[in-house]
């Protein structure tokens, strides 16, 4: 498939991200909801407004279910650097620990059960653990980014099996996992070779799926990166974060890939199959300019950030605002800042939030594309993707919730879905 075929501008403005050509369309309202037309047998969703009106709508009730973490008492329930947490078919939890390396079971009611893993090189051990995912029969699987290790844990705990990444593709190095899809991960990398200076797109990324049966690898696509200050000097390549700037986002369910760029609101779903192109859903969502008050407000959190978690002081961090000030940042506002599907399909979207305000509710849109309106998600949750991000069941959501001082809980609450 040619991702760098446009489509005819009239029919419909270009996609920013891997426009497609069109077939004859001619788009009609089927309501004042949304907007539907076939692309060259690819349907494509215009959303317009939310169906839900005032009221109505899916709910997350206020107490959680569960909740493992506190701020003292026994070590099996003091959270550090949570990577991802999993719900099994008994109700119980695993979570896995970037800090330690290790993973931890817990009950339906929250009960601490066992402990697995640890910091290292050793079978069962990791050095960074990035990912943590389920696989049916209520094994997990881990990625230690640090090893290009993954490794299959029982429902006791033991290492059930252990492969490490091989990269089929000189100057491309694994990146990380999106998720898990039957026995495959679906996989990043990284790819480094060519190193451009400015403000560019780079690593770019290759998504690929991997057998845990036999680490074979299979190409998906390859997208740009994210939008970095690069330089180079002295023999090295220096990457700086370009603030406000844009990249991919993805997540992942059994036998789909959805896929975005920060720059538009454009959703293509994948199938992990074939890698072919399902379904395309859109959003006219204005394209905002960067404002002073945005900056001041970015310089502000960046001083907030560094005294609470950096170990400045209060007069340090006054004094590092005009460097601040100074970085490299984008003239224009990302559309959106993150997306997951849930376990039915659904995709919820997660809008850009701006430097010290509070982050708005996550959109919820049905596996038609169907816009349906938003979900506030409990006090203490940062967006989607703080660490592990969100695992969305049928009635539940877990992951990683912060209170003010910025200890770690991770909490399952009940979704409610009203007929």
């Amino acid at each position: 498939m040619n991702f760098m075929t446009r489509i005819p501008p009239t029919c419909v403005r270009p996609l920013a991200f891997f426009p497609l050509a069109l077939a004859a369309c001619d788009p009609a309202p089927e309501s004042s909801l949304t907007v539907r037309y076939d692309s060259a047998g690819i349907p494509v969703t215009t959303a317009l407004a939310p169906r839900w009106g005032p009221g109505e709508g899916w709910t997350i009730r206020d107490e959680p279910l569960v909740e493992i973490g506190a701020v003292s008492g026994p070590a099996e329930y003091l959270l550090d650097g949570v990577t991802g947490a999993v719900r099994l078919s008994d109700g119980g939890i695993v979570l896995g620990e970037q800090s330690g390396g290790e993973l931890r079971r817990y009950d339906r009611e929250g009960t601490f059960v066992w402990r697995t893993a640890g910091r290292g090189e050793g079978p069962g051990e990791h050095q960074w653990l990035t990912f943590l995912g389920w696989l049916p029969g209520d094994s997990v699987v881990t990625l230690d980014i640090a090893q290009d290790r993954v490794q299959v844990f029982g429902p006791d705990g033991r290492v059930a099996r252990s492969r490490r990444i091989e990269s089929p593709w000189a100057g491309l190095t694994a990146r990380g996992v999106i998720g898990v899809s039957d026995r495959h991960l679906v996989l990043t990398f990284s790819d480094y070779r060519e190193s451009p200076t400015g403000v560019v797109r780079w690593p770019g990324v290759r998504i690929a799926t991997w057998s845990l049966d036999d680490g074979a690898v299979r190409e998906l696509m390859s997208v740009p990166g994210d939008e970095q200050h690069v330089t180079r000097g002295g023999g090295r390549i220096t990457q700086t974060v370009y603030e406000f700037g844009k990249g991919p986002r993805w997540s992942v369910m059994p036998g789909r890939l959805a896929i975005v760029d920060t720059e538009s609101f454009s959703v293509r779903s994948i199938s992990l199959p074939d890698g072919a192109t399902t379904a395309i859903l859109r959003r006219d969502v204005p394209i905002r300019e960067v404002t002073s008050e945005h900056v001041e407000a970015f310089v502000e959190w960046m001083a907030h950030r560094n005294v609470v978690y950096g170990g400045y002081s209060e007069e340090q961090a006054e004094a590092s605002k005009p460097g601040w000030r100074k970085r490299p940042m984008a003239s224009t506002l990302p559309v959106l800042e993150s997306i997951l599907l849930d376990a039915a399909g659904n995709l919820w979207v997660e809008p850009h939030a701006v430097y010290g305000a509070a982050v708005p509710p996550p959109e919820v849109y049905a596996p038609d594309g169907t816009w349906l309106g938003a979900v506030a998600l409990p006090s203490g949750r940062g967006g989607l993707l703080v660490n592990g991000g969100l695992e969305i069941g049928d009635d539940y959501v877990l992951g990683v919730w912060r209170d003010e001082q910025g200890v770690e809980y991770v909490r399952m609450y009940a979704l409610e879905k009203p007929e």
